[in-house]
């Protein structure tokens, strides 16, 4: 048991400040591959407004997490299914597909703004552009919220040893906060590239998370007590008073 209660506050211990630091700069780097190559302009202001608002805004948050809340960062880097069992196992094998089509549109939407920019497709207006860039740092802002308040809120489906359910917060508004804030993300990094032609990948990866809800429901009412109470509790996923 002692060596157990020990696993446990090892994971409750902040990263090392190395690794913390190292975090916005590999955001940056992702970002700029996937939005100044398909752009072919290393100088477009749109894009350098947006990749570098986004990298300070993870580096700030990811430090602030990390000192009240450094379990979370473990779960989220942790890509390996540790507490499934028979009854929600099926469910969360649901990761083997939507995951990828999630990436692939998550991805494919900063690319086609890029490309648009390239060939000089309709552009929106810069104030436009800007306003996007908001609404996105907000949506990120959102998602920093919900990570320190559940320190299970992984990227996989799975249930750990030991998880409590979490009802209070944004999980008392809606039961996804998680995703309503990564769904209002998607929809505004398009426009704050000044693109359009982004917004149908963009649309389509919100209808792939509202599937992914169903299978991550299904695993939580048959892998986590209290969890059909709570969804009587609060009704909506998404989008409070809507859906």
């Amino acid at each position: 048991m002692a060596e157990k209660n020990t696993a446990q506050d090892a994971l409750d211990q902040p990263l090392s400040i190395g690794f913390v630091l190292l975090i916005p700069v590999y955001v940056a780097f992702f970002l700029s591959l996937v939005v100044f190559l398909p752009a072919g302009d290393w100088t477009w202001l749109e894009g350098w407004i947006l990749v570098g608002s986004m990298s300070l805004n993870m580096g700030i948050g990811v430090f602030i997490i990390n000192q009240k809340n450094p379990r979370v960062l473990r779960n989220r880097m942790r890509m390996k299914k540790q507490g499934l069992t028979k009854a929600t196992e099926k469910s969360a094998a649901s990761d083997r597909f939507i995951l990828p089509i999630l990436a692939v549109l998550m991805i494919g939407a900063m690319v086609v703004a890029g490309l648009g920019h390239r060939f000089d497709w309709y552009t929106l207006p810069f104030g436009v552009a800007l306003v996007g860039v908001v609404m996105v740092n907000i949506s990120e802002i959102l998602m920093q919220m919900v990570t320190l308040q559940n320190a299970h809120a992984s990227k996989i489906l799975d249930i750990n040893q030991g998880q409590q359910l979490v009802d209070t917060g944004l999980y008392a508004h809606v039961r996804h906060p998680l995703y309503s804030a990564f769904c209002l993300m998607m929809l505004f990094w398009p426009i704050a590239l000044g693109s359009v032609w982004g917004l149908p990948l963009s649309v389509l990866a919100c209808l792939g998370l509202v599937v992914r809800i169903r299978f991550e429901e299904e695993m939580l009412l048959n892998g986590m007590e209290g969890y059909a109470a709570y969804r009587q509790r609060v009704k909506y996923k998404l989008i409070p008073g809507i859906f």
